[in-house]
């Protein structure tokens, strides 16, 4: 019929979800950087809080996690159509394979800081839009959803890695990291994406990221903390919204 035919000139505006059918076991991706990375690379607690909940009603839980280090949204396009290995883990390039749901990371952490803010932010909303449509196009049948990682303590950021710069550099690097965060927050935002935005919850009282889910050997990646808040709150996002049905 006509209504399957993509009109090609038709600019990615609106996301609407497909209905996912259940079954016993169901497949999740993750991308990222190296905050999604620090999870492992089947998802560690993240994996152990979805099968907790899913294994009660019959269904299990596979996780694997895309996400590297040191790699910004730029290189996802063409990431996802290679091959990766994890440790001991050899994942098929990611578009060619099936899954039920797929985790996009904010890459918040990397900015493109070899552009004004304004340009970086401008790439990457164009990016998102690119990797919308890609998934779409080619993973018609698989849920996305957006998630926004812990936020970074303006003050002590990167403080433990690099111990001679200055709290006002601390606080711009970190205000950068978190300009992308917030774009990508907004982005979901405005595509009726879901989100879950784990940047949000991880504040202190006065707009700050709560320490105590930072490594403290960096002062940069998730703590054991920091990596157990994330992979609840995760869970808990899925399995309350039933993203992947019950």
């Amino acid at each position: 019929s006509a209504e399957l035919t993509p009109i090609v000139d038709e600019p990615f505006r609106r996301y609407k979800p497909p209905h996912i059918a259940s079954k016993s076991a169901y497949t999740i991706v993750m991308v990222g950087d190296s905050m999604t990375h620090a999870l492992g690379p089947h998802g560690g607690t993240f994996n152990e809080f979805m099968n907790t909940l899913y294994k009660p009603h019959g269904k299990g839980i596979v996780i694997d996690n895309y996400a590297s280090g040191s790699t910004n949204l730029l290189g996802l396009p063409e990431s996802m159509t290679k091959p990766i290995t994890y440790w001991d883990s050899d994942f098929k390039p990611l578009l060619s394979r099936d899954f039920d749901l797929i985790l996009i990371e904010s890459f918040g952490y990397n900015p493109l800081s070899e552009y004004t803010v304004e340009e970086g932010l401008n790439k990457q909303t164009e990016t998102l839009t690119q990797i919308m449509e890609t998934l779409i196009a080619i993973h018609p049948n698989a849920r996305i959803v957006f998630v926004a990682t812990i936020s970074p303590n303006k003050v002590n950021y990167a403080k433990k890695t690099n111990p001679n710069t200055t709290v006002k550099d601390r606080v711009l690097q970190a205000e950068e990291r978190i300009a992308y965060i917030k774009n990508h927050i907004r982005y979901a935002k405005e595509h009726t994406i879901p989100i879950i935005n784990i940047y949000e919850k991880s504040l202190t009282a006065d707009g700050d990221g709560k320490r105590e889910y930072i490594n403290p050997d960096d002062d940069i990646h998730p703590s054991f903390a920091g990596v157990d808040f994330i992979g609840h709150e995760l869970a808990n996002y899925v399995f309350e919204n039933n993203i992947l049905p019950r």
